[in-house]
């Protein structure tokens, strides 16, 4: 089950793309002078083209393209907005059958057979309802399992699919009723084309991406294995991605006995040369639980990387705070890394314009904000992930940096059922110096993040220097 985002996202092209469709519409009713004798049409129309342009955006959120990407500040936003408009596109078009039928009220009988399939009318007519009521039908199927029935990722993934038949319906649908949009120009041009851009996203996220996505070949360099958690390190074969940490990657595995879908999980290293990243995997469902099947120098295939976690922190605008509950530890893993230390820095003299620009943090004259990391597990066997945190710290005063305490660094473990759940005035006591001057990262449990936001707003902090990042696909 989708869980609701608590991030503020951009949706300001949405609403331009629905105020200039209903403009259209509306000024194409009064250029010819076709208005609607039943006043009820006026809703049901306008919700009906309002959910079209709705699912429009939501198709074509769903290609990972990164022009998309970056408008929306990453691809975990962009799939939080994503599932609010499919949602809403449902909601909206609820309105469209109800205020058709409403004008058969008082009678009720006549008004619900008017909202199910009918048996008479013109064949044109017939054929039009009747394909309404069937995409309704599919769509609230389709919905009920992406939002309220939790089942494993593969199958969610499979149903999810299946939102290309209520596309094509639409467009039958919409085709075949010859009302408002093939009767005005400028309204079909413009609907047309929008239902001609979503059917392509479509296309090409469902049968092109895995083709024309960007796509490398990896394999598996090490594997270290643990009861809950495994910590997966590949290496290129080909082409080497560029990479931020706390980004991530759509994985994909070539082994017999482990399933072929992409799934996506947080890059847990900073930056190399050499391209080398570490993934770290909690064990949670049949999926995840296969990977135990992989073996060194296994091939793999990553798509990506994708998200922009860690934009305002490479930027060294600010000293940060991080926030990491149980697996949502992962982003901060390399951006721990790099705050504490780099194998790779290097001189002016090293370094090309194009890698000074995309990494900073590569650079000898780069400064580290200075960073406090909080990993909360509910118990301490959970805690997965912090010999790698404890062990950086380690790496990093081996190399000649400083203690990391002593240059203003701080990691604390912070263990739920013997602490109590983690609070922002438990934060702002264990941080030197005023936290509002800080950018604030969370990641973790949807509980946490929501519970943190809203105390680290009532404490005055700007919202722009909360930074989450949201990727509960389910």
């Amino acid at each position: 089950m989708l869980k609701k985002s608590g991030t503020l996202h951009n949706y300001r092209a949405i609403l331009i793309s629905l105020a200039i469709t209903l403009t259209i519409w509306l000024g194409s009713k009064w250029y010819y002078h076709d208005w609607f004798d039943d006043p009820f049409k006026y809703p049901a129309k306008a919700a009906s083209l309002t959910a079209v342009i709705l699912m429009f955006w939501s198709i074509l959120l769903s290609t990972r393209i990164r022009l998309v990407e970056d408008h929306f500040g990453g691809l975990d936003n962009v799939y939080q907005v994503h599932k609010s408009l499919g949602k809403w596109a449902f909601y909206v078009i609820i309105v469209h059958p109800v205020c058709l039928a409403a004008h058969k009220l008082p009678d009720v009988s006549d008004f619900l057979q008017r909202l199910w399939f009918l048996r008479t009318g013109g064949f044109r007519y017939w054929v039009g309802h009747n394909l309404g009521v069937a995409t309704f039908l599919l769509m609230f199927g389709l919905i009920a399992v992406t939002l309220w029935i939790k089942i494993p990722y593969h199958i969610w993934k499979r149903t999810h699919e299946f939102f290309g038949l209520v596309l094509l319906a639409v467009i039958i649908h919409v085709y075949v009723v010859e009302r408002d949009i093939a009767a005005y120009p400028l309204l079909g041009l413009w609907m047309y084309g929008i239902l001609g851009i979503a059917a392509v996203s479509y296309v090409y996220i469902r049968f092109l991406y895995r083709f024309l996505g960007p796509r490398y070949r990896y394999r598996v360099e090490e594997i270290e294995r643990g009861d809950e958690i495994l910590e997966i390190t590949l290496a290129p074969e080909g082409e080497k991605m560029d990479f931020k940490p706390s980004q991530f990657v759509y994985l994909v595995i070539h082994k017999q006995g482990i399933t072929p879908e992409p799934h996506p999980y947080s890059i847990a290293s900073g930056y190399n040369l050499k391209s080398r990243f570490k993934l770290g995997i909690k064990k949670t469902g049949d999926h995840t639980r296969s990977l135990d099947l992989l073996e060194k120098d296994d091939p793999v295939t990553v798509y990506g990387p994708y998200g922009h976690f860690s934009k305002r922190f490479l930027a060294a605008e600010r000293d940060c705070v991080f926030v990491g509950g149980g697996i949502g530890i992962t982003p901060f893993i390399g951006m721990w890394h790099v705050a504490l230390h780099s194998e790779e820095r290097l001189s002016e003299d090293e370094v090309s314009q194009k890698l000074e620009t995309l990494h900073p943090e590569v650079m000898q004259s780069w400064e580290s904000p200075l960073v406090a990391l909080f990993y909360v597990c509910v118990t301490e066997d959970q805690a997965s992930f912090d010999k790698n945190i404890r062990n950086e710290v380690i790496l990093s005063h081996f190399q000649g940096f400083k203690a990391f305490e002593e240059r203003g660094h701080h990691y604390e473990l912070y263990i739920d059922s013997r602490q109590g759940l983690i609070t922002a005035d438990y934060i702002n006591g264990r941080v030197q110096g005023e936290l509002k001057q800080r950018n604030i990262f969370l990641c973790g449990p949807a509980p946490m993040v929501d519970a943190l936001t809203g105390q680290f707003d009532a404490m005055g902090i700007p919202r722009e220097q909360i930074i989450t990042e949201d990727f509960n696909l389910i």
